[in-house]
Order: C-alpha cells, then structure tokens, then sequence
C-alpha cells in the first residue's frame, strides 16, 4: 500500500496537514472511519491522527501529529516492546499484526486499546497504520502492580502461559505470552506469530486443522479447549506440547482462553519408543491386571492369535487358551495376587498351548512376571510360538537318530576327541566302529586316556600330537593319516578328519570320522613307484635319474671331478622279444640292470630311460680317459652269456656317452648328447662304444635348417590340422577328437611329425604352431556346425613353453571363442604329463584359470614321465589319456598291463575319465574294457583324418566294433 501524505515542514496543528485536494481527501477518509487511524513513520513519528482515535484517547490531534507514539504509550518498556518492537520490527509484509496495547489518554487514564498495525509506503520511505479500538478497559493507578504480580507468577509457572482471543469474525490472536515460551521453544514472547488461519506459526503443520478446530469447538460452547500439539522450536527441533485453557465470552462477542501449555516431549517419546518396541517386537506382548484381564496388547499377539486389539483390551487373558486349560489359567494369577503362590509368575518360561481365534491350537512358550506401578499390579506376560522350534527338536532327535545308524554303518570309526587346556586328550565318543578299525571296544577307548596313542609307532605319535595341539591353537580343520597295527597283525593306515571347537570353558572338541585308507595307500605307493622307478628291474626311470642328477653336479664342481652320463641299448632287443617274448626280455632288461649296478661304483646311478635303453651316471671320474675306461668296464660285465629258457644267449650293448661339463651341464643336454652318440653307435656294430664328439654338431646344422623351414611353412600357412576320433567304450558314441598337427610341404608333400615336432619343441617353434593348430580346429568346429553335423569336444595340444607363459595361450583361446562363437566346452587342452610336472604349481593355476573359462584340460601321454600324487590329485583336470607304448603290448605284456589297470584305478580314485591311446585291435579293445576303460582312441577306430573325411566319419553314425567282440 502507499499512502501519499504532505511533507513533515508543513503546518503541524491540523490533525492531517495539508492543502491540496487529495490532502483532503486523505483527511476525511481517515477521519469518517469508526475506528481510531494513527499513521507513523519508521521512526514512529506521529504523522496522522485521526478523529476515533483522538476521541478514544482524549487527546487533541494537533498536538499528537509530530510526537512520538512512545508518548502515547502507558508503560513505555512494556508498550515499546509491545507496540514497536512487534509493529516496527516483526511485521512481514503485507501482513496484519494484531496486539492490546496500553495507551495513556489525555485524563490520565489508561485504557487498553486492539492495535491492528500494517506497513505502508509513504512518500518518504516505509511506515506503518495503526488502527484502535476500544477493548473497554481502563486501568486504574494500580494496574501497574497487577500487571507485574500477572508476570511474576506467569514466568515461573513450569511451562507457557498464554492467552488466545478470538473476535466474532474469526480472527485469533494472542496477547500475551509467559516467558516460559522461550525456555521451551526459543522464541521471545513478542516474536510468537499467528498465520491467516489464526493458528501459531510455530504449530506443526500436520496438528495445525485439529488445533483450530479445536479453538472453534471452545468457542461455541465454551468449553474446556484441550491444547495438545507438536511445536517447532527455534533450533528446528519437535517439541510436544498439552495443557488446557478455559474460555469466557466478553460484552464484545470476542472470545479469551487463559491457558498453560506443559512441554511433555519426553513423555511421548517414551510412549513412541515403547511402543515402537511393542509393535516391532517378534513376540506376543501382553500388560495384565490383577484380575487376569488384558490392559494392552502388542501387534505380535494379535497375529499370533488372530484376534483385534478390540477384541482383546478387557478380557480375560484364559481366551487365549485352550479348554480344559482355560478355568485354569483364570485361577492362576487370583491365586498369585492372594497368596503369592505361583507357578508361573517370575519363573521363567513355561511350556503351554495357545488357541487361535479360528480354534487351532499350538505350542506356546509364556513367561509371566510382576511389576509394580503406581500401587498397582500388573503383570507382563511374553508370548512366543515355539511351533518351529518343537519341529526343529523332533527332527534334531530324528537326525540324531539317523546319524547314529549312519555312524554304526560307517567302514570306519566316529568320534568326538577333546583337549582339556593343560592338554589331557580323550574321546567323548567313540562309534562302534572302532572294533574292527582298532580292535578295540569303544568304552574302553573312551576309558583309557593312551589306548589310542599306543596303538601308535613312536613316530606316527609325535607327529599325531603335534598336529592336535596345533589345530587346537589355530582352530583349525585337522587332516590326520596314521599307522595302526590291526588285530590280524596286518598294518594299517588311518586317515582322520575332523573340525575343532572351542568350549566357554577352554576345551577344545574335535567331531569327525576316521576311515581305513590302506588300499588308497598301497596304490599311491605303487603309483609313486612307477613314476620313480621301472617295474621291470627296480631301477630309478629317467625322471628319477633327472632329478639327481643336479646334486652329482654340484658334487662333482666342488671336488673338480668329471660326470660321464651314458645312454646304453641292448643289441638285437627286438628280435629277442619277437623270437622270445616279452617275458623273457623282461628277464634281460632285469639282467641288464643288474650286472650295471654290480659294475657302477657306489655314487653312480643306474636307469631305465624305457624300451631297451638304460642310462648310467658315472661320478667320481678324475679325468676323460678315466670315463672311457669305466665305460669299457660297464661294457666288458655282458661278455658272459645269459642262459634263459634253456638258451644260451650272447647279450651285448652299445654304449654313448657325453661328458659333464664339456658336453653340456644339465641332465638333459647330457642325456641327448648321450642319445646322439648311442645312435651312431649303434651304426657301428653290436657292443661298440661312442663318445660325443663335435662332429656330431652336424645335426645341429640340420635342425637349424629344419628351423627355417619351418617359419616359412608358419607364414604360408602349411600346417593343419589331422583329427583322430575318440569313442565312448559303452556307446561307441564319437565323444571327442584329438587335433595333430599335420606339415603338407608344398616339395615333399606330407611331413612326419616325428621329423620336425622335435626341432619345433628345440626352437620354440613348437607355440606358434599349437597356436595355428587351435585356430585351425576353431574354424573346423564352425563348419562341422555350419553342416549340420553333431560337433564334439576337440583336444588341442599345447606345448610346455606355453604352460609356463600362459598370458598369450589365453588372449589366444579367448580370441578363438570370440571369432567363432564357440562354447568353450567344445575347446579341450592337452598337456603332457612332463610338462605338467615341471613346474606344477604354475601348471594348476592355469589349469584352473582355464576351468574358470569352461575349457577342460587332459594330461596326455601319462606315465611316460614324472607325476607326484600329490601334485595329480590338486589338478582341476578331467581325464588322463594312457601313452600308447603301455597299451600296444597290454595284451603280451603283463607288466604294461598291470601298468595300465593302476592308472585306470588311480585315475578313478580321482574323479578322473581315462582315454587309451594307441588302440589298434579288438584284443586291445576287450581287454580295455573289462578294465572299465572310458574312452579309447587309435587305428582300431580311425586314422587322424583331414576335415572333410572326418565329415564323412561323422556322418556314418557311432562306431562299432567287430563282430564278436
């Protein structure tokens, strides 16, 4: 609004200044109106005065106009901070202020005045325009005193105390407020609001239409308004505030509610937090008086019963129980409260039956107790359907139960052992089992403390102990594996698992099983012995002869010695075998072992390398010459013959040999420069002797030739890929193929393998191919698919090079999956057994990254090198392909044959499929299969075949094997 008035310099003594026209029209307007209009400046400077105002006031106009409106005040602090300090510095714009204003009138009287205040714009900036009406009190020379008595008590009653006013046409507004609102809000007493509605500014907007409503009950019947709403205080914070006020209706129509307000924010949220905690509670809760009626009910009992909250404040809490229980549960707490006999109040949970509303009835845990309140008893009573819990026990009893069938069927013993904490071990249980596993009875295990211990050899003992009390001080799982002899006298082993535990009270308890493992034993001993030594003579295999040869190295360059490694074949070996058979050259391969090791000194080895060829390391030699001659010596123990059979047989060798270290210095340079000197040897005649020379380098300028070629057939891109079927033996069902490599030289047509695979592997060549290999067969599997054939797994080889760098075989199997659109189950890795075990740890975790891809590995060409058990079994691999030089004789040979049923044994001990390489008979096949065999692979069934010949073969259907078999 703006007001235009006269200039302050102009005439004082008229009530509105001024001559034009709108002056006075200003001045009529203001003075027609019923009430009294004073208008201010910012300053509070009187500017005009208006008749009402002058009558109601009995001052002249003239004399008011340029005073201060402080003049007119009664009590000028009162007033000040009343009148200005609500007027001029709390209004918001465009906003009507409302206050009862003591004013002085010119009789020296005091009358109590409304001021309805609004701001203004004049001409010389902001102001304001008071309106005042008469409230019709006029106070006398002691409202001053009042007043201050009003004060005093009003501050230091504990909580706010207010007055309300509402006039006939609606309007609220509040004269005064006790100090204490700013105790408990933060508010000042003059800086309390009231919106348009008539409702505190400061009443949460949510309680906001159930406050005024309230107001306006009061008003229209006067009775008692409850005040009980949430108020935000000046720092944010929700206060909750109740107290009551009482109205009276004035000769005006205007209605006055003199009222307190109690701060009870501390008493709600208790409530809310308690009943939140009901609410959210999982168990019935319920509050009971002492005539056994419920006072208050939780959400968890109205949905374990069934019932309303309605349905059950007031009644009996027996309708909770079922009948016949019922008359006895409305005597029990009577009997409590007269006698202080109970047996269910403060002792804990009991055991009942509860009954839902619809009738069914169920186990119910109730615990009851007493509390005091107020003089009263009440008794608390928590519910819980112990329905799962009673279904948790019985199948606990049934498990147990069964647990104890399975424990008396188990082929071994079960246990729980314990440890007291200053180590006295026992058993606690011990299961039937123990009688044939120990010979023992089971109460006499668990009585004597040491029976188990001297069951024990001393070794097995102590480390038996050890074990226990570590497991004991880590917690952890204890693996155990012990010798027992058994009643029979047979020794036994024992392998134990178990899991401790650890009591409150320190004890450490051990459950587990022991089971007999000897024939798990006795395997893994003789499959450690065929991968150390040659069944045949007992004599350590090449692995073997590798393995120590490093220490006779080191040895031989501390002492300044020299290491002559020989590689010795038996002249005429196949004629014997084909003439003799393979029994009888079992008997000279045994004699030629021994009548080396009867001629070695007692540092040297002597090996079978495999076939006819045996290896020797010569140590201690002080010079070439020397080697020369302990070779002749090795030579010179075959002049005498060999009577086998009733024949005399002339038994002879040729012998090479490579000395260390001026033919090399590691165990393989040696031996293959052992190997090439046996080879020309050999060229010269039975029993000769030949010494590596440099001569024979001449070779080494072939395979640097063949290298060549090599890389060139690599860029032009000469080699692929040959597949070779591998048949389920159940099905006859093609279940896999075998990718070889294949060399078509565009001069010489197709290469033997056995003629650059070598030179490759000594080059490193031997990685580009595998990889062109595996692109290849990618491409093949696409096509096959393309065709409409059923495709199956392919097994491509990868060389050990690429095993111990696996970051390239990786992006190149993850670049031949994402080309084709492969499954990468239908991609099968095949590494040699060597190559697995040179570097093992390394090998699994490839292994293992490639599982994790979907591809599956297979060790191939097994038992022609060395595997440990215990490296074998912690390979993620799924199958073991047997070499083709133990099954071509499995039928002739009983050496080779009880090789191959070890491996297949082993190999299902391990989880592990077995294929057969080299299966060319229908007597390989039968025999094969009564081994329980899986797979087999070889001439029997087909040639490695080019791509589209193996089309055709995919196309005539599974395999069959002759008739008859």
């Amino acid at each position: 609004m703006t007001i235009d008035l006269p200039s302050r310099s102009r005439d004082r003594d008229a009530r509105v200044v001024g001559e034009p026209s709108g002056d006075r029209l200003f001045s009529a307007v203001v003075d027609s109106a019923p009430d009294g209009v004073v208008v201010v400046d910012a300053a509070g400077t009187v500017l005009a005065f208006s008749r009402a105002a002058a009558a109601l006031l009995h001052h002249d106009a003239a004399a008011v106009v340029g005073t201060s409106i402080v003049d007119l005040l009664s009590l000028p602090e009162d007033g000040l901070a009343g009148f200005l300090g609500a007027c001029l510095h709390g209004c918001v714009a465009a906003e009507t202020c409302r206050h009862l204003v003591a004013l002085r009138r010119g009789d020296e009287e005091t009358a109590v005045v409304e001021v309805a205040v609004s701001r203004v714009q004049l001409p010389d900036g902001p102001g304001h325009v008071a309106i005042l009406r008469d409230m019709g009190l006029h106070l006398g020379e002691g409202w001053d005193d009042d007043e201050a008595r009003l004060g005093s008590i009003a501050s230091n009653v504990p909580g706010i105390v207010f007055q309300r006013v509402r006039q006939p046409d609606g309007t609220v507004y509040y004269p005064f407020f006790s100090s204490g609102v700013r105790d408990v809000l933060g508010f000042e007493p003059e800086a309390m609001r009231v919106n348009r509605d008539g409702c505190l500014d400061v009443i949460h907007w949510a309680d906001r239409d159930d406050h005024l409503a309230a107001i306006r009950a009061s008003a229209r019947d006067l009775s008692p308004c409850t005040e009980n709403f949430r108020a935000i205080a000046r720092s944010g914070e929700v206060r909750w505030l109740h107290g009551n006020s009482r109205p009276q209706r004035m000769a005006d129509g205007d209605v006055i509610w003199d009222g307190v307000l109690v701060d009870v924010t501390e008493r709600k949220r208790a409530e809310q937090r308690l009943e939140m905690i009901m609410d959210h509670a999982y168990d019935g809760i319920v509050t009971i008086d002492e005539t056994g009626r419920m006072q208050s009910v939780n959400a968890a009992t109205g949905a374990l019963f069934g019932y309303g909250e309605a349905e059950m404040i007031g009644r009996s809490v027996s309708m909770l129980m079922p009948e016949p229980h019922r008359l006895h549960h409305d005597d029990y707490i009577a009997r409590y409260v007269e006698t202080g006999e109970s047996r269910m109040v403060g002792v804990g949970p009991r055991e009942l039956e509860g009954q839902r509303r619809d009738g069914s009835r169920f186990p119910l845990e109730v615990a009851l107790s007493e509390v005091r309140s107020e003089g009263r008893r009440v008794f608390i009573g928590i519910m819980r359907d112990i329905t799962r819990r009673k279904a948790i026990e019985a199948a606990l009893r049934e498990t147990e139960q069964r647990l104890g069938g399975i424990a008396a069927n188990l082929p071994g013993m079960v246990f729980q052992r314990l440890m007291t904490p200053e180590g006295v071990v026992r058993f606690t249980y011990v299961s039937d089992g123990c009688r044939e596993l120990l010979g023992v009875e089971p109460f006499d295990l668990i009585d004597d403390v040491n029976l188990f211990l001297r069951i024990l050899s001393d070794q097995d003992q102590a480390v038996f102990l050890d074990q226990l009390f570590t497991s004991a001080a880590a917690l952890t799982p204890l693996e155990d594996e012990v010798r027992v002899i058994a009643p029979d006298g047979r020794e036994r082993w024992l392998r134990g698992w178990s899991r401790p535990r650890r009591l409150e009270n320190g004890d450490v308890i051990w459950d587990g099983v022991t089971l007999d493992v000897t024939d798990r034993r006795e395997a893994e001993e003789k499959v450690r012995f065929l991968a150390y030594f040659d069944p045949v003579t007992g004599a350590p295999n090449r692995a073997l002869f590798r393995e120590q040869f490093p220490a006779a190295a080191q040895d031989a360059l501390r002492l300044d010695h020299h290491l002559a490694v020989v590689s010795l074949g038996i002249d005429r070996f196949s004629i014997i075998n084909a003439s003799m058979g393979h029994a009888v050259g079992d008997e000279v391969l045994a004699t030629v072992a021994n009548r080396l090791r009867a001629r070695a000194g007692a540092g040297d080895i002597v090996a079978r390398a495999g076939g006819d060829r045996f290896l020797v390391l010569l140590t201690g030699l002080m010079s070439e010459g020397q080697a020369t001659e302990a070779v002749e010596s090795l030579l010179a123990g075959f002049a005498e013959s060999l009577i086998l059979e009733g024949q005399e047989l002339d038994l002879t060798v040729c012998a090479g040999v490579s000395l260390h270290p001026r033919d090399g210095t590691d165990a393989e340079t040696l031996i293959k420069n052992a190997d090439t000197a046996l080879h020309r040897a050999k060229t010269q005649g039975p029993g000769s002797l030949q010494l590596f020379t440099a001569e024979m380098s001449a070779r080494a300028a072939r395979t640097l030739s063949m290298q060549s070629r090599l890389r060139h057939a690599l860029d032009d891109g000469q080699f692929v890929a040959y597949y070779q079927p591998q048949v389920d033996l159940r099905s006859g069902r093609t279940v896999g193929l075998e990718a070889l490599v294949r060399w078509i030289d565009p001069e010489r047509g197709l290469v033997s393998p056995a003629e650059f695979i070598p030179i490759a592997e000594e080059s490193g060549l031997i990685d580009d191919i595998c990889d062109h290999v595996l692109h290849y067969s990618a491409r093949s599997i696409s096509r096959w698919r393309a065709e409409g054939l059923d495709v199956v797994p392919v097994a491509v080889n990868v060389s050990g090079r690429q095993f111990q760098h696996a970051r390239r075989l990786m992006l190149s199997l993850e670049q031949v999956l994402r080309e084709n659109q492969l499954d990468p189950s239908l991609i099968e890795i095949e590494l040699t057994e060597s190559s697995a075990m040179s570097d093992p740890d390394n090998a699994i975790a490839v292994v293992n990254t490639l599982r994790d891809m979907g591809i599956r590995c297979a060790i191939d060409d097994f038992g022609t090198g060395y595997s440990s058990l215990g490296v074998l079994k912690r390979f993620p691999i799924s199958k073991l392909k047997v070499d083709r030089s133990f099954v071509i004789d499995v039928i002739s040979d009983p050496n080779d044959a009880a090789i191959v049923s070890a491996i297949i044994a082993m190999s299902h001990a391990l989880k592990m499929r077995v294929v057969a390489e080299g299966v060319e008979e229908m007597t390989h096949y039968e025999f094969l299969k009564t081994l329980g065999c899986d797979q087999i692979q070889g001439y029997l069934i087909s040639r490695p075949l080019p791509h589209d010949a193996l089309s055709r073969f995919f196309r005539e259907g599974p395999w069959k094997p002759a008739s008859g078999a």
